[in-house]
C-alpha cells in the first residue's frame, strides 16, 4: 500500500500543492520498515533480501524526489521537519533489510561459524562444530541470577547448538552435551514439550522477527530505535506548534496527528513487547539499582506464567471417513465440492483442532526413549535402521511367539507385511491413508458396538495421531515423505459414495454408522478365506484400508486379544510411523511451519534431536582442535 501511494505521487501533477505531503512521504518509508516486529512471513523472503535492499534505494529515491518536487518555498518549518522522520524511516526499513539478510541461508551458516579464533578458545573441546564451550559459557556471563531464569537458559543455550539443524547442515556435538541429551536429561515428558516448544519460538524469531539482530548489538540498537523515538516525538512538538490551523483542513491535520500519534505508539508497544520478550529476560543484569530488582521482580513473574503456558497446545485432526459421509448427508458439502478441484473446503473447513493431551506426550516421549535405548552406540548404519522402522518391527514382535508355535501362519505374516510402508517414498503416503481408514473403520466398529476398548488411552493415542497424519498428508504435504496424496484422496472420495447412494436424507449419525456397517460387511464377504488378503484388480485405498481394518478386528479373536491390546498394538504403529515422518521432514520445512504456529512433527523432530535419534547429529569422541572437527557427514 505504502509503495502504491508513493507511485501515485511519483506520477501525480506538481501544479497539487499540498505542503504536507512532503511531511506524509517519510512516513510511508516508516511503514514500509515494518514498525512491528514482523519482518518476514515465509523463508524466501529471507533469501530475497538482495531485492528488498533494491527497493529500498528505489523507495528513497522516490522520497527525495517527491521532497524536491513537493516542497515548499513559504513553509520552511515543515521542510525540516521531515528530515528527521525521513531518517527515522531509513533506518526502520534498513533494519529490516538487514534483518532479512541475516537470516538467509547463506548467512546463517557464515555465522555458525564466526566464533573468533583465540587462545581461549583454540584449545576448547567444541560443544558442536564451530561452538566452543566458551563460548557457551560467555552467553550468561556476569548476568543476573533468577532461578526461574535457568529453564529460558538452558532452552537458549540449546537453541545455539541445534541452529544448524534448521539449514539442513550436518554437525556434531560433544560427548558430554550429547550424553547430556543437550540439556534435556531428567526432564519429563511435560517438561521436553515445553522446553522445545521454547526453544523454536527462539527459532521462529531467527527467521521471521528482527529480535536475533536487535540483542545481538544491543546498544546500536537501543540507540537508533530512541533516535527514531525521539524523531517522532520531537516531529509532533514542532507541528503542533508551526501549524496554521486557518490554512491546513481539519482533515489534514487529522491525517498528520494520526501518524505521528501511529508512529510514536507503535514505537512505545514495541518497546515494552522488547522489554518483556524472553530475549530480553534471558540478559538479566545483576540486580544492582533499584530499577533492576523492580525489572528482575517482573521477569521472575512472567518466566512463571511463560512456563507454564509453553508447549503445543493444540494439533489438527481429520477424518476422512465423517468428511466422505457428511458429503454425502449435507447438500451445502456435496454442492461445493462440484467447484472445489482442490479439494480446499475439505482441507481447512473439515479440519479441527484439539488439545494435545498429557497422555499423549507422555507415550510419544517414552517411544522416543526406547529408541534411543536401541541405538546406544549411535553408528550411523544401526541409527538409520532406527529410524527407517515404519511401524513393521512392531508385528513381527506381535507374531513372534504365535509363530513358534504355528508355522502356518508365517504366510499369512508375509501377507499381512506385505501392505505396510515400503522404502519407497509413494509407499508411505499410502500407506497413511491405508492406516487411517482402517483405523477409523475399527474405531467406529468398536464404537458403534459397545466395545470397552474405546475408552482407553490407547485406542485414544491412535485416533489423534491417525488424524492427525492424514491432515498431514492433505494439508501439509511438504512435510512428508512425496507422493499422490491429492489423487489417493479423491479416489477414496469416489470409492466411498458407491457405499452412500441412499444416505443423502439421513442424519450424518445414522448414515455413518449404515456406511461403516455396510463397508466392512462387503469386504468381509469378499474374502474367501482368512489368510487371503483380497487382491482385486483395481481396487482402492478404501477397500484395502477396509480390508485391512476387517483383519484388525478378526485378531482379537484369533489371537486371544482383548480390544485393548488391539489399540496398544494400533498405536505403537502410528507413533513408529510419526517418527519416521518427523526424522524425514526437511528441517527447513519445519522452520516454514513454524509461521503456521509449528507443528507436533516439529517438536517430536527437536525432540529426536536432543536424544541424537537424527542424521544431522553426530557424537564427537576425542576431537578437541574445531578446525580439525569433520562435519557428521549424512
Amino acid at each position: 500500500m505504502a509503495t502504491l501511494v508513493m507511485t501515485t505521487l511519483l506520477k501525480s501533477d506538481s501544479s497539487l500543492k499540498n505542503e504536507l505531503i512532503v511531511f506524509w512521504t517519510p512516513f510511508l518509508l516508516w511503514h514500509l520498515g515494518s514498525p512491528h516486529n514482523i519482518t518476514a512471513y515465509s523463508l524466501e523472503d529471507n533469501e530475497l533480501w538482495l531485492r528488498h535492499f533494491f527497493g529500498l534505494v528505489l523507495q528513497v529515491g522516490e522520497a527525495i524526489y517527491i521532497y524536491a518536487k513537493y516542497r515548499s518555498t513559504t513553509n520552511t518549518a515543515l521542510n525540516a521537519m521531515a528530515v528527521p522522520i525521513f531518517l527515522a524511516g531509513v533506518i526502520k526499513y534498513g533494519e529490516r533489510v538487514w534483518a532479512l539478510r541475516c537470516a538467509s541461508d547463506k548467512q546463517l551458516v557464515n555465522s555458525f561459524f564466526a566464533i573468533p579464533d583465540t587462545k581461549a578458545t583454540r584449545w576448547k573441546k567444541p560443544v558442536r562444530t564451530g561452538l566452543p564451550e566458551l563460548a557457551i559459557k560467555d552467553l550468561f556471563k556476569k548476568k543476573g541470577v533468577v532461578r526461574e531464569l535457568d529453564f529460558l537458559r538452558e532452552a537458549y543455550s540449546s537453541y545455539i547448538v541445534f541452529q544448524p539443524l534448521f539449514t539442513d547442515l550436518p554437525f556434531r556435538i560433544s560427548k558430554e552435551w550429547h550424553d547430556n541429551w543437550v540439556n534435556m536429561k531428567d526432564k519429563s515428558a511435560e517438561d521436553a514439550f515445553k522446553f522445545v516448544d521454547v526453544e523454536l519460538s527462539f527459532v521462529y524469531d531467527l527467521f521471521f522477527t528482527k529480535n536475533p539482530i536487535q540483542y545481538r548489538n544491543l546498544r546500536v540498537s537501543l540507540s537508533l530505535g530512541s533516535f527514531c523515538f525521539l524523531c517522532a516525538i520531537c516531529s509532533l512538538i514542532a507541528f503542533t506548534a508551526v501549524v496554521d490551523r486557518n490554512e491546513v483542513s481539519p482533515i489534514d491535520i487529522a491525517i498528520t496527528y494520526l501518524l505521528l500519534g501511529g508512529a510514536i505508539l507503535l514505537d512505545i508497544y514495541s518497546f515494552l513487547m522488547h522489554s518483556f520478550s524472553t530475549w530480553a529476560m534471558i540478559q538479566l543484569p545483576i540486580p544492582r539499582t533499584k530499577v533492576h530488582k523492580m525489572y528482575a521482580r517482573i521477569v521472575a513473574y512472567r518466566l512463571k506464567s511463560i512456563k507454564a503456558s509453553s508447549g503445543i497446545k493444540a494439533m489438527a485432526q481429520h477424518d476422512l471417513i465423517k468428511y466422505c459421509v457428511q458429503a454425502k448427508t449435507n447438500w451445502f458439502t456435496g454442492a461445493i465440492k462440484l467447484f472445489d478441484t482442490g479439494s480446499l473446503l475439505q482441507k481447512y473447513g473439515h479440519t479441527k483442532w484439539k488439545p494435545v493431551d498429557p497422555k499423549l506426550k507422555s507415550f510419544i516421549f517414552t517411544h522416543l526413549l526406547k529408541k534411543r535405548e536401541k541405538c546406544n552406540d549411535f553408528s550411523l548404519d544401526k541409527l538409520e535402521e532406527v529410524l527407517n522402522d515404519k511401524g513393521d518391527d512392531v508385528f513381527k514382535e506381535k507374531f513372534k511367539e504365535m509363530l513358534e508355535m504355528d508355522v502356518g501362519l508365517e504366510e499369512f505374516e508375509r501377507e499381512f507385511l506385505s501392505i505396510f510402508p515400503k522404502m519407497d517414498p509413494t509407499y508411505f503416503i499410502r500407506s497413511i491413508f491405508l492406516w487411517h481408514i482402517a483405523t477409523e473403520l475399527a474405531y467406529y466398529d468398536d464404537l458403534d458396538n459397545n466395545r470397552i476398548g474405546t475408552s482407553q488411552s490407547s485406542c485414544y493415542i491412535s485416533k489423534s495421531i491417525s488424524d492427525y497424519m492424514i491432515y498431514l498428508a492433505l494439508v501439509r504435504p511438504a512435510m512428508l515423505c512425496k507422493g499422490f496424496s491429492d489423487v489417493i484422496n479423491r479416489k477414496i472420495y469416489k470409492e466411498a459414495q458407491s457405499f452412500l447412494m441412499d444416505k443423502t436424507r439421513t442424519s450424518f449419525r445414522k448414515a455413518r454408522k449404515q456406511f461403516t456397517k455396510d463397508l466392512l460387511h462387503f469386504v468381509a464377504f469378499q474374502q474367501q478365506s482368512y489368510y487371503q488378503l483380497p487382491r482385486t484388480k483395481g481396487s482402492g485405498a478404501l477397500l484395502e484400508g477396509a480390508s485391512f481394518a476387517v483383519k484388525l478386528q478378526l485378531f482379537v479373536g484369533e489371537m486371544r486379544w482383548d480390544h485393548e491390546e488391539k489399540w496398544e498394538m494400533i498405536s505403537e504403529v502410528w507413533v513408529e510411523m510419526l517418527t519416521h515422518a518427523a526424522s524425514r521432514c526437511s528441517w527447513k520445512e519445519h522452520a516454514q511451519q513454524l509461521r503456521h504456529g509449528g507443528e507436533l512433527l516439529t517438536h517430536v523432530a527437536l525432540l529426536m534431536a536432543h536424544l541424537g535419534l537424527s542424521t544431522k547429529v553426530g557424537r564427537d569422541e576425542d576431537v578437541y582442535d574445531s578446525d580439525a572437527l569433520p562435519p557428521f557427514d549424512a
